[in-house]
């Protein structure tokens, strides 16, 4: 009677040890367990794990890309040069099947491969963490509501509600909900985190994260147009209120948590590929859907999306309650996430879903341009020429740091009479808040594209329809953090040494 098959008999026998060798010797135990002679059962186990497997490598030519993007001036056309390069660095991805930029298309990075805002791709049987980014599951929220309180009053509410800045609520001020108590806490890319999908739990961040309170006035064309598409509980409230509502709009993504959950998938995605494939660029290592590792990664990343939904939902709720008003329609998307429609995996990164929904209707976005402009509410076009998605916003021509030189004075910093007075041109008329006391004006029309362009593109490719705008009235955002003593000292001594080469340059 022959002994068990032992693991020093497969290595004996050739098989390499690594992530696989424990399905090697499980199925190698049945095959003898089956009857078969030793030496049958290795020759059927080498049919179905050869011993030494072609590692994946990366097409020689890209995938194809689309562009729904035109560009006119000088800066337009080196920002989409520069998003359509790191685009076909990713295009040669073996599991990328199609790209596509949007019109907010700009650069996330110099890092070959990085997938640039605006940028969406077609991955089969795999996801790449780089791909969704580590703020995971960044999103549009709004609740439509049918407030009679003055802006300033709503405004003071909305303050009081949210939570701007770095890290989570303060101790004592958490907020508790049902998320935090499902049973998913064992997954390896959540397992001991669930304090800190407490801690974040009611913030929203920094950067371009912002709370909007606007007007939206309905058309009767624009109440048909949803009614025809299938979405009729806010056709049907149109009709009861004449057309007229206040919105607050969020927009943050999964703190925190995501980007612990991101880091996590990112190790887990280049340790694959590093033993399956050659000369994939740390920006676009995947994991396939169909391995344990990315079945849980997958697991992970809906519980990310189900914790990001009530995190804004409790806000709304908050101001809600604070106002004495009641949730007329609720609706939100992602922009920086991966679903999965068919067989495939989307992913977005700043880029959002304008296909059909589970029920065949088109699916309602959200569009913020700037805080000083229109929030789009729009009905996916489903156009598979462009993924069928659409932008997720305005996008930038420059960078924060190219952006704020020209208010920069001659020792680098910002000159705050400066800030003042170009918010007080491009903000006028709204109340524009800034959670941490001071303005980012980065974060202020002057940091986008031109919104009106974004918004003719997104008609000129068929991306989606327009059904309604949010006029702004009210907008919160983080604004800049008190500057770290080492980032003062850093910058002071950058300063010293400019000075010291002007005087020596003099000399």
């Amino acid at each position: 009677m022959n002994m068990e098959i032992k693991s020093h008999d497969l290595i004996a026998a050739g098989w390499p040890e690594g992530r696989r060798f424990g399905h090697v010797l499980r199925r190698a135990r049945e095959l003898e367990n089956s009857g078969l002679s030793r030496d049958d059962a290795l020759l059927a186990l080498e049919k179905e794990f050869p011993k030494y497997l072609p590692m994946i490598l990366p097409r020689a030519e890209p995938s194809p890309l689309a562009e729904a993007i035109e560009a006119e001036t000088p800066e337009e056309h080196a920002n989409v040069a520069t998003a359509r390069a790191r685009m076909h660095e990713l295009l040669h991805v073996p599991v990328v099947k199609r790209g596509v930029i949007m019109p907010d298309a700009c650069p996330a990075g110099s890092g070959r491969a990085t997938i640039p805002v605006g940028g969406g791709i077609e991955v089969e049987n795999g996801i790449i963490p780089g791909a969704h980014s580590a703020d995971i599951c960044c999103s549009m929220f709004a609740t439509f509501f049918a407030a009679n309180h003055p802006l300033g009053e709503m405004m003071d509410h909305l303050q009081k509600s949210t939570h701007f800045g770095a890290g989570g609520r303060p101790r004592g001020d958490q907020w508790k909900s049902a998320v935090l108590e499902e049973p998913v806490w064992n997954n390896p890319y959540l397992s001991g985190l669930r304090a800190r999908a407490q801690d974040f739990l009611g913030t929203q961040g920094d950067g371009n994260h912002f709370a909007y309170i606007g007007r939206v006035q309905f058309s009767e064309a624009q109440r048909t147009s949803l009614a025809n598409a299938g979405q009729t509980d806010l056709a049907q409230w149109i009709e009861r209120r004449e057309g007229e509502f206040h919105v607050l709009v969020t927009h943050h993504g999964s703190r925190g948590i995501g980007a612990d959950v991101y880091k996590r998938g990112q190790v887990a995605a280049r340790k694959w590929c590093t033993e399956n494939a050659k000369g994939i660029p740390d920006a676009a290592v995947w994991l396939p859907v169909d391995s344990p590792e990315g079945s849980s990664y997958w697991d992970a990343l809906q519980y990310i999306s189900r914790w990001t939904r009530e995190n804004h939902a409790l806000i709304h709720e908050k101001f809600l309650q604070r106002l004495g008003q009641r949730a007329l329609v609720q609706i939100g998307n992602e922009h920086n996430f991966v679903w999965k429609r068919g067989d495939v995996f989307y992913h977005g990164k700043g880029a959002t879903p304008a296909w059909l929904d589970g029920e065949g209707r088109p699916q309602l976005g959200l569009i913020p341009l700037n805080m000083a402009r229109e929030i789009l509410l729009v009905l996916g076009a489903n156009n598979d020429s462009f993924l069928s998605f659409c932008p997720h916003g305005a996008g930038r021509n420059m960078s924060r740091t190219a952006m704020l030189a020209p208010y920069r004075d001659t020792d680098g910093k910002i000159d705050p009479g400066r800030v003042q007075q170009a918010l007080a041109e491009t903000t006028a008329g709204l109340d524009i808040r800034w959670y941490s006391g001071s303005p980012d004006l980065s974060e202020s029309p002057l940091g986008y594209k031109d919104a009106t362009k974004v918004k003719a593109q997104i008609a000129r490719f068929g991306l989606a329809q327009v059904v309604g705008e949010i006029q702004p009235l009210g907008c919160i955002m983080a604004g800049n953090s008190p500057e770290p003593p080492w980032v003062r000292a850093r910058r002071e001594k950058q300063a010293r040494h400019r000075a010291e080469r002007r005087e020596n340059t003099s000399e």
